[in-house]
């Protein structure tokens, strides 16, 4: 009897010390981060910077692999159908909750485990050229003057969607004033603003600064708490009397199951990337804002974002 005790007593604790000795070793191989859009955007940009600098800490490779189709959709598919070991991450942002509520997806962002929140984009509502108005004021009076004449640009279950709902509702003017132009993809529309093909479109300082720089559109408000740096003449929607804040907040996930401890590996070393100045200032050179939140954090913040998304597209 003692024998058999002490045998399976050994065992338990040979399985405890290997498993102790396998987390204490992660990561034993490259990881890779899962970035489902194409490559050379703001998006794709961003996490090749975070994670080249979370190397350092992580102590093996993060290799992004762009994974591009049905606007995030596929990359998130195929994270969420890999093995929970810390070895597949995926670069996620509000798509996670615009498709899904879109019925774009089968899947919510609840599938995955957060990791940590990187960065949030401001977005910047832009206008074509050419209007009689130079504006937001003068544009919410035209608008209403003129229903149907103006018109605005979006993707299908966008943070597009949710941005033109919120400004325009917080303002007290129906939607249905303006004529929508389903366009996908946040390059696309600002070039059907250039050409003069939509009125309005949600930008940010990447995909809009220049060309407003060089007067081929005007930039009216951005979504920020505070003035952007990057342009320090546009005042926010708050300073025109809208209370809304809204970003485009970028974070990673893995597989729903992936141990605490790996997790906690992970959110350290692209805590430490974001620390690293040469990284926050080519984030901030992208209108970005680095804003770091760990797992738990995280979690509610999502967890809120639900709950705002889940509200605009259920009306």
């Amino acid at each position: 009897m003692f024998k058999k005790t002490a045998l399976a007593l050994g065992t338990v604790l040979g399985l405890v010390l290997s498993s102790g000795q396998t987390l204490a070793a992660y990561p034993e191989q490259e990881a890779k981060i899962v970035i489902p859009y194409k490559p050379g955007g703001a998006t794709d940009i961003i996490y090749r910077v975070a994670s080249g600098g979370a190397e350092k800490t992580f102590g093996q490779a993060l290799v992004p692999v762009n994974m591009d189709g049905a606007g995030g959709v596929k990359g998130a598919r195929f994270v969420k159908g890999t093995p929970a070991d810390g070895y597949t991450l995926l670069a996620g942002h509000d798509f996670l909750f615009t498709t899904y509520y879109g019925k774009l997806s089968d899947f919510p962002y609840t599938v995955f485990d957060p990791v940590c929140l990187l960065t949030q984009t401001p977005n910047i509502l832009v206008m074509r050229n050419g209007l009689p108005f130079s504006d937001w004021k003068g544009m919410l009076e035209y608008a209403k003057a003129n229903p149907g004449k103006l018109s605005i640009t979006y993707s299908p279950a966008s943070t597009g969607t949710l941005f033109f709902d919120r400004i325009l509702r917080l303002a007290g003017v129906d939607k249905k004033l303006f004529r929508v132009i389903t366009i996908n993809g946040t390059g696309p529309q600002i070039r059907a603003v250039l050409g003069g093909h939509a009125d309005l479109a949600m930008g940010n300082v990447p995909s809009a600064l220049s060309y407003a720089r060089e007067g081929k559109l005007k930039m009216l408000a951005v979504s920020s708490e505070k003035r952007l740096d990057a342009c320090p003449e546009l005042p926010t929607f708050k300073e025109l009397g809208v209370n809304f804040t809204y970003a485009t907040n970028r974070g990673v996930f893995v597989p729903k199951g992936t141990g605490k401890a790996v997790i906690g590996k992970i959110a350290a070393s692209y805590k430490a990337s974001l620390e690293d100045a040469d990284v926050r200032r080519k984030i901030a050179d992208l209108g970005s804002i680095p804003v770091y939140m760990g797992p738990e954090d995280y979690g509610k913040f999502l967890s809120g974002q639900d709950a705002l998304y889940r509200e605009t597209f259920s009306k």
